[in-house]
């Protein structure tokens, strides 16, 4: 796929799905990497490029989150005090997976991601009132998991991080804006991990895909804004499953 230096159709797809992740609290990445891999990408173009258009997005979707007070990200705040140790944790998560994926192929890898979050979304789906009590140590733990399975994968933070969030009973609208800001530490180390590891950036495509993402993240926060609580869990479980059964199927029908 030969690509100027913007390219709209991508921009267009990067904002759909982009819009869908903040609602969420998932979905860009596991969306957008068949997408790209289909149009003729090749992984080390689209990691760093997604990683680098999810920072973007990660920090004016928590701004916006704020603004439209889908939660409270003062600095004294109780989320804003998780959602820094659920991202600081996840630094340390992310390198942890990415060595125990060293010699696990990919097959199983998906499989393993997309068995886990399709089990999160039938949970929640299942167990709507269910609320475990809240802890730090669940949170740490959260943290830890979520991130360990972004770095053997590359996927599943968001799926795993928000399910886990609500199920230790905090807000909808809450839990998918601490997914969002606790994730932009994970992007950024992330791709200063590509960066520096010296393999080229393909600006274009980045371009592209940050630009959409951008575009995306007022409307997004302000539909979650105007969105029942109890819809949006229950769109979270259903938009679980799918993304963890699309996982597993496209394992097998690649």
């Amino acid at each position: 796929m030969i690509l100027g230096p913007f390219n709209a159709l991508l921009v267009f797809l990067s904002f759909l799905t982009a819009v869908i992740d903040i609602i969420f609290g998932m979905g860009f990445g596991l969306t957008m990497t068949p997408i790209l891999i289909i149009s003729g990408f090749s992984p080390h173009q689209i990691v760093p490029a997604l990683l680098l258009s999810s920072l973007a997005g990660n920090i004016l979707s928590t701004y916006f989150h704020h603004r439209f007070e889908n939660v409270d990200f003062s600095p004294k705040s109780r989320y804003f005090k998780i959602s820094i140790l659920i991202g600081g944790l996840g630094a340390v998560g992310s390198i942890l997976g990415a060595l125990v994926a060293v010699g696990i192929s990919d097959f199983y890898l998906g499989l393993y991601v997309g068995l886990l979050v399709t089990v999160a979304g039938l949970f929640i789906l299942l167990n709507r009132k269910l609320r475990a009590s809240f802890s730090w140590r669940k949170i740490v733990a959260l943290g830890l998991f979520g991130s360990f399975n972004k770095g053997i994968s590359g996927s599943g933070f968001g799926p795993v991080v928000t399910t886990g969030i609500l199920l230790l009973g905090i807000d909808e609208k809450a839990a998918v804006s601490i997914q969002t800001f606790s994730e932009s530490f994970v992007s950024l180390v992330g791709f200063l991990t590509f960066a520096l590891s010296g393999i080229p950036i393909d600006w274009s495509l980045t371009l592209s895909l940050s630009t959409g993402v951008i575009l995306s993240t007022p409307l997004a926060a302000f539909i979650v804004r105007k969105t029942e609580s109890g819809k949006l869990r229950l769109a979270i479980a259903l938009v679980t499953i799918v993304l963890g059964i699309s996982t597993i199927l496209r394992l097998f029908f690649k």
